[in-house]
């Protein structure tokens, strides 16, 4: 199983393929106090991975664009982009998560120097008006 993940609104789109991403956690959640299926609820979207960074002038780093996406203002409209997160089985496309109204919740890197090896993560959520504008899709036949 491997993951991808695209982020497109910004002045270049982000995009990792499945020797980046480790892990994703999809959540939609109610109220706590609620005793009913409450209009107030979120859905949140944490993802785990590698950096593999791009040397020589290889092309974009998409932790680099992570970072800076973090830093965006919210009173810039660029704060809010597209995240598409895409779930691959067996060279299928088995589930797609899209938070068309996504913004940066919390990003991280760590970076180790004796294994060489960096991770990032990022929590992103969809902007709660436009809550009925996420899609959760699957089923899809041999894409």
């Amino acid at each position: 199983m491997g993951f991808r993940m695209k982020i497109s609104g910004g002045a270049e789109d982000i995009v990792f393929d499945e020797r980046s991403i480790t892990k994703v956690d999809f959540n939609s959640a109610s109220s706590a106090d609620s005793n009913a299926r409450a209009t107030d609820f979120g859905m949140t979207v944490k993802v785990w991975g590698k950096m593999l960074y791009k040397l020589g002038g290889e092309g974009n780093d998409p932790t680099l664009g992570l970072a800076i996406w973090s830093q965006v203002p919210s009173e810039k409209a660029d704060c809010y982009r597209n995240a598409e997160i895409t779930v691959v089985s067996a060279g299928q496309v088995v589930r797609q998560f899209t938070l068309p109204n996504a913004f940066v919740m919390e990003y991280s890197e760590k970076v180790d120097d004796e294994s060489g090896v960096g991770t990032f993560y990022i929590h992103m959520k969809q902007k709660k008006d436009e809550n009925m504008a996420t899609k959760i899709e699957g089923g899809f036949s041999g894409r």
